[in-house]
């Protein structure tokens, strides 16, 4: 009876363990690549993770003097998250900082660089008319906000399947203390 015990409580530590070790989705690969050069037009920025990704998923694009650029759609698929821009980059260095949800709930984060060098055209030298700030910074409030509540939402979610293994696991080995002091008498 006590070595059914012990391997009760050794399962559950093992399959909670290793469910939260090997869920994550880790960053694989990106395009444009941290630290490379765009010598073309670029207006979609694509992430390539180990493992699927969950809605609440985003990313961010800066430039290297904190101007945001409006990401316009965010898709995720099996595994990419994708951010379409509204108009190619301009040349300059810029910064990605990404945040997805794992697969298991766990939210993840990280960034990287890279820069545009692309061949400008006449065209695109000339002056357009930019949108007002306090629109782009009442759309990102709320964006941030609804993310916010989505990555609270699913790490309680996840806490809770932990709370829940801890308890099982701890009733498990008090029955079983039980048992062993009862068959002793």
């Amino acid at each position: 009876m006590k070595r059914f015990f012990i391997a009760a409580a050794v399962t559950l530590l093992a399959i909670s363990i290793s469910t939260s070790a090997f869920a994550h989705s880790h960053l694989s690969g990106s395009n444009p690549a941290d630290g490379e050069v765009v010598t073309e037009p670029l207006q979609e920025i694509t992430l390539e993770f180990d493992g699927d990704i969950e809605k609440g998923s985003f990313i961010d694009v800066t430039t290297t003097s904190g101007k945001e650029i409006e990401v316009q759609e965010i898709s995720i698929g099996e595994g990419t998250l994708t951010g379409t821009l509204a108009e190619p980059l301009p040349n300059d260095d810029y910064q990605v900082n990404w945040s997805i949800i794992s697969a298991d709930g766990h939210p993840l984060e990280g960034k990287f660089t890279f820069a545009v060098n692309a061949p400008v055209s006449e065209s695109a030298e000339e002056v357009t008319e930019e949108p007002s700030e306090s629109n782009e910074v009442v759309n990102q409030t709320t964006e941030d906000q609804e993310n916010t509540a989505t990555a609270d939402e699913v790490e309680n979610e996840s806490s809770s399947m932990t709370v829940i293994l801890i308890v099982l696991l701890v009733v498990i080995v008090a029955g079983g203390l039980f048992f062993l002091i009862k068959r002793k008498k």
